[in-house]
């Protein structure tokens, strides 16, 4: 009778322990959920009832869940946000009506754990690249990325597999730096275009201190493996230069001119350093140029 008792109360535990398991995970996935910023292209502009849409259904992944409440009214924007600004939407097999919303496929059996390590990946990267100045961040970000590119075969591969396993395209790398400016609340836009030779490619556009830039990482790699910013904050002129041509946003409107010749000293840039509120650039013929980060 004792061994009987002894064994009732040792499955009680177990099955308790595994319950409190269960909802200490719920509960932490909860907060990495709740802390995330669900940022989106600056190329949008949506009501607030979009935003929440979106902000659901991203949550929604990032837990985990199989199903999201969403009002049908708003459906396709948030989708448009979601496909278009959300990395962890490479998760994502389909989403498709049911009935108390819309049923969540994904594409393999550990996406949420999957959106665990994404999550926290980026929290570590900000915290790493960390500065209360968005252009300092700005250019850390920038130079950190185009130093460490690696270029995939995979010419589909996502902004979600280039954060995580650092190999991508000029694509998915534009998008990795709008989505972690985005991330310090900086304005940022995906840019598609065309290159000298025809050829489609991506660069970013981002908003510093009220002015609009062009950015290439992508480029920037390929000229001198990233150890300089000669395509950090270029104007429209600047692009063109070097072939670029139909330059749009990825909602299709023609992309905005940037004329702010703040970081024209950085297209001769050879070598630069962060000290104290500026920026000191050594250029190509020896002359020493401070840029101001406030």
């Amino acid at each position: 009778m004792k061994k009987t008792v002894s064994i009732i109360l040792c499955i009680c535990f177990v099955t308790l322990s595994l319950a409190s398991c269960k909802g200490s995970k719920e509960a932490n996935s909860a907060t990495i959920a709740d802390s995330v910023s669900y940022t989106y292209d600056s190329a949008y502009t949506c009501d607030d009832a979009t935003k929440r849409a979106y902000n659901e259904l991203c949550k929604a992944v990032i837990m985990g869940n199989t199903e999201v409440r969403m009002n049908s009214a708003f459906l396709d924007n948030a989708l448009q946000l979601f496909y278009t600004s959300f990395p962890l939407n490479a998760l994502v097999e389909k989403i498709s009506p049911s009935e108390n919303g819309y049923k969540i496929e994904y594409k393999t059996p550990d996406a949420h754990e999957k959106a665990m390590e994404f999550s926290e990946k980026i929290k570590t990267v900000k915290s790493e690249l960390y500065s209360s100045n968005d252009t300092e961040y700005a250019i850390n970000l920038y130079n950190s990325i185009a130093s460490s590119i690696k270029v995939s075969d995979n010419s589909a591969i996502t902004c979600y597999e280039t954060i995580m396993t650092g190999e991508g395209t000029s694509f998915s790398y534009s998008n990795m730096f709008e989505y972690l400016l985005q991330q310090k609340g900086i304005k940022a836009y995906h840019i598609l275009c065309e290159d000298e030779s025809g050829a489609s490619k991506a660069i970013s556009m981002a908003e510093l201190d009220g002015n609009l830039y062009y950015f290439d990482v992508f480029k920037e790699f390929e000229d001198n493996c990233g150890s300089s910013l000669k395509y950090f904050g270029m104007i429209t002129d600047d692009i063109s230069s070097y072939g670029l041509r139909n330059v749009i946003y990825t909602n299709r409107q023609e992309a905005a001119d940037a004329s702010d010749l703040r970081f024209d000293a950085l297209r001769k840039c050879k070598k630069w350093e962060i000290k104290k509120e500026f920026l000191i650039i050594t250029t190509e013929n020896g002359e020493i140029v401070q840029i101001a980060l406030n």
